[in-house]
This record gives structure tokens, C-alpha cells and sequence, in this order.
């Protein structure tokens, strides 16, 4: 459980597929059904009750608002002062978001400071500003990205008549900044190339980042390891491996198309997130809003325009050329996402399924036993067969050995990816200090042969020696409130 700023609660919940024994008894089974159901419907009773509890505590005791960015949200700050620099106190200051259905009221303090924090990150926000005896202040559409506080600076101008002064942009500088972070945003993660759709993979935009090995873990800063992981401010990281949920040799552990943004923090991260020596990678999904919006995408990818290795082996019909290998991928979904209730209550639905068929290619070509031509080094004198010391193999026994080493170590493994993401969200505002959103996450990846995930030619016998199949389900339920 962790608390954050405006009462917010999380809770995170994983649940592990029931599994049976082949020879277990009839009387066994319904033994194991009955004592699963009742184990259930305990888990889904209490995840009820804590629900409830937690929903009525962020009521009846709210948390005082600070000007700071929550994990995984926003916040609006700023002053207001008169044109000779005095405060202006008790001023109302409304920010609001028509698409998103949120309107946060504050006032400002004896020294005309305000803040509203906890704001889903998003674009078209709006911020007004009035007061007696003065003209009303306003600026539309800007935005809000994760992690950051939105500072305004505001003068308000004396107005014996109705008036209103409305501001083009929202500043862009940040300053009350104190990390070193940078935001990649949906324009980006939508437009950019990528390799496989897996949408961590741009956390290597931001500087000081680059990749720690072949499977897809970063280093900041040249700390290898030690980071953490958020989704929409809850702690997803795999505390075993330090990886994102889903480990890092599967295709995506969530849908590109599901994120609306993220916030990579390399250095000087507030105590709020912790939990990290090297960087911290905040993801933010989407949510429904007042309008309907959906997509649907098919990519498709295979050899064609695929380079040859060079340290890929030939083959007798095409002795000069490297073969290359089928590389067949499929990746296709949908999305959609809108309102139950306009201003209260909204839904996002995200699935996708990827289908690859990609052998790999095994080989050695370690000096010490096979050439670079992939035959047994016979020249070298600890590779003679039959040896000159007594006892050795016969010429029978040495040619079959000689076979089952060049035919088990090179040619194509099969190697197949058959996966399934789904993401689910439902946000409730229940007021203009309170909102409950849920999301349900699953994953399901099954690949033959699949440990070795990268790369296509392995020459150090790793697709056959260092290989096995690789199978991962992941059912996860997130609810902030």
C-alpha cells in the first residue's frame, strides 16, 4: 500500500492461474474448485471493503494540497499579485478540463499562492482567475504533462467595468523544477519509429540513458540496474530481476497504444518516487474522456528488406550468400475509449495480439573446436579423432560424434511468439477533490525456443545450448483512489 498527496491510495493485486495435476483425483478436483471459489469470492469481499474504506477516508480526511506533481499526475501552481506587486488574497482560481470532466476551485492564501495539484496529465486545460474589483484572468488550452507543475505568474489588472484579460499560452519554463527529467510524449511515442511496438524502448531518447546488454534493461548515467518502474503512479517494477513488470525479453509487457505519455527521471528525483540508485520511468496510460475515440492498426514485417549476416552459415544451394531466415511478424489491436456518464464516469479498452515466426540461426565458431565455415576443426591436435594414446574411439564412434556436433550446432532452431495484451481503465470523478480510477491489465506470452529472444545468429551455440522455451501470464488489478 502507498499514500500520496489528496489522499491517494493504491493497491495492487496479482492473481496466479489455478493449475491441476494430471493424476489428481475427480474428488480432489472439486476439493481444489470449492476451496478456490471460496478463496475468491474472500479476495473480491475484501478488495471491496478496502475500496470502500479507502474511498470514505480520502472523503471525511482529504490531504492538504501542496503545490507538487504526484506520481504518475500533474499539478497547476502559481501567484497572483495586483500591478503595483502586492498579493491578492482570497482570489478564485478554477482549472478545468472539458474532455476529461474536471474543474478543481481554490483560493489563493494571504500571500497569493495557489495550487491545485493531482491533475491528470492531458491537453486542453484552462485556468481562470477572478476577483472583486478587478478584471477576470484566463488562459486556454495548455497542457499538462506527468510529473510536472504548471507555474503561473499572475497580474491582475484594476477594472471599474466589466473586463476580461485572456493570455495567448501557458509558460513553457519550469521554474520550480529541481530533476533532471524529460517527458516523451504521445506525438512522439505515436510517430517515432520502433522495433516490436515496446514503448519503454524511447526511455533511450532522453540523455544519459543507453542500453544496459541485449534485453532491453537501461542504465542511467552508467548505473546499471537499481531503477524503478511506474504505471500511472503505482510501483510496478519486477523487485526480483529490477525490470519493468513482464520482464524485458517479451515483446511489450502493455500496448504502445495504451500509454499516453511518460516521464523519464534520470537524477535529483524528489522522495516521492525512491526506490531507484539509477532512474525512474513513469508511465502514464490513457483514459476515456466526454468524446468517443477508437483506432484500430495492423503492422506486418518480414525478410524481405532484411540484410544478410555475415555470420550467418550458407547453404549448398546458395553456397556464396548467408542464408537468411523467415522473419514473419504480425502485430494488430484496438482501442477504444469514452464517457458512461458525461463528466463522471468514462472507460478505456485496449487489446492487441502479436504472432511471430522467426528461427533463429545456431552456429559456432569458436577456433578451439569448429572453423568459421562451420566444419570441425580436425587440424587442431586436441580435436584428432581417433587419438594416437590408448583408449580412443573408433572411426565409427568419432564420425558420428563429429556429426551430432556439426548438425545439433548449426542450421535453424524454431522459434515462435504467440502473445496477448489487454488493458481495461475506468475513472470516476466523484467530485472536484476526488476521483477513483481502476485499470485491469493481462499479458500472455508463449514462445518455443524463445529465452533467446534478440538476434537472429547466434555463433556461440547459445540457440541450442543456451535456450528454452519461454512462457509468461501476468493478470494485474491497479486501483488508485
Amino acid at each position: 500500500m502507498k499514500t500520496n498527496g489528496m489522499g491517494t491510495s493504491i493497491i495492487r493485486f496479482c492473481l496466479s492461474p489455478r493449475t491441476r495435476t494430471p493424476l489428481a483425483p475427480r474428488a480432489t478436483y472439486r476439493a481444489i474448485g470449492d476451496a478456490f471459489m471460496k478463496v475468491r469470492l474472500c479476495l473480491l469481499g475484501t478488495l471491496a471493503a478496502v475500496l470502500v474504506l479507502f474511498a470514505l477516508c480520502s472523503l471525511v480526511y482529504p490531504v492538504g494540497a501542496f503545490g507538487q506533481a504526484v506520481a504518475g499526475l500533474g499539478a497547476v501552481a502559481g501567484t497572483v499579485r495586483d500591478v503595483t506587486g502586492a498579493a491578492v488574497p482570497n482570489a478564485t482560481v478554477v482549472v478545468s478540463n472539458d474532455s476529461k470532466g474536471i474543474r478543481r476551485t481554490t483560493e489563493t492564501t494571504d500571500a497569493g499562492v495557489f495550487a491545485a495539484p493531482a491533475l491528470v496529465p492531458a491537453t486542453g486545460y484552462s485556468i481562470k482567475v477572478t476577483s472583486q474589483g478587478f478584471a477576470d484572468w484566463e488562459v486556454k488550452d495548455f497542457q499538462i504533462q506527468v510529473g510536472q507543475v504548471v507555474d503561473f505568474t499572475i497580474t491582475l489588472q484594476i477594472s471599474t467595468v466589466s473586463a476580461r484579460v485572456e493570455v495567448a499560452a501557458a509558460p513553457l519554463v519550469e521554474d520550480t523544477k529541481t530533476d533532471v527529467s524529460q517527458v516523451v510524449t504521445s506525438q512522439q511515442i505515436l510517430d517515432l519509429p520502433i522495433n516490436g511496438r515496446r514503448v519503454d524502448s524511447f526511455a533511450l531518447l532522453s540523455p544519459g540513458v543507453v542500453p544496459d546488454g541485449n534485453f532491453g534493461l537501461l542504465s542511467f548515467r552508467g548505473i546499471a540496474g537499481h531503477n524503478a518502474f511506474l504505471t500511472d503512479g503505482n510501483d510496478t517494477t519486477n523487485q526480483y530481476y529490477n525490470e519493468n513488470a513482464g520482464r524485458t525479453r517479451i515483446q511489450s509487457q502493455i500496448s504502445q497504444e495504451a500509454v499516453q505519455e511518460f516521464q523519464v527521471v534520470s537524477d535529483n528525483f524528489s522522495a516521492e518516487y525512491g526506490n531507484a540508485m539509477g532512474g525512474v520511468i513513469n508511465t502514464v496510460t490513457k483514459s476515456g474522456t466526454n468524446d468517443l475515440h477508437g483506432t484500430a492498426y495492423w503492422f506486418f514485417r518480414n525478410r524481405t528488406l532484411n540484410a544478410h549476416d555475415r555470420y550467418a552459415p550458407t547453404t549448398p544451394a546458395d553456397p556464396t550468400h548467408p542464408l537468411n531466415p523467415q522473419d514473419i511478424r504480425h502485430q494488430a489491436g484496438v482501442s477504444l475509449g469514452g464517457r458512461i456518464v458525461k463528466d463522471k464516469l468514462f472507460y478505456f479498452f485496449n487489446y492487441e495480439a502479436t504472432r511471430r515466426d522467426f528461427p533463429a540461426l545456431a552456429s559456432v565458431t569458436s577456433a578451439n573446436l569448429f572453423t568459421a565455415a562451420g566444419t570441425l576443426n580436425v587440424a587442431a591436435p586436441a580435436n584428432f579423432c581417433p587419438g594416437t594414446t590408448a583408449p580412443q574411439a573408433t572411426a565409427a564412434q568419432c564420425q558420428a560424434a563429429i556429426q551430432m556436433l556439426t548438425t545439433r550446432n548449426f542450421g535453424t532452431v524454431s522459434r515462435t511468439v504467440t502473445q496477448d495484451l489487454g488493458f481495461g481503465k475506468i475513472d470516476y470523478r466523484m467530485s472536484d477533490r476526488n476521483s477513483l480510477s481502476f485499470s485491469l491489465s493481462g499479458l500472455r506470452w508463449i514462445s518455443p525456443h524463445g529465452i533467446q529472444a534478440t538476434g537472429i545468429v547466434f555463433n556461440t551455440g547459445n540457440a541450442i545450448g543456451n535456450n528454452a522455451d519461454s512462457i509468461s501470464c501476468f493478470r494485474g488489478l491497479e486501483g488508485p483512489a
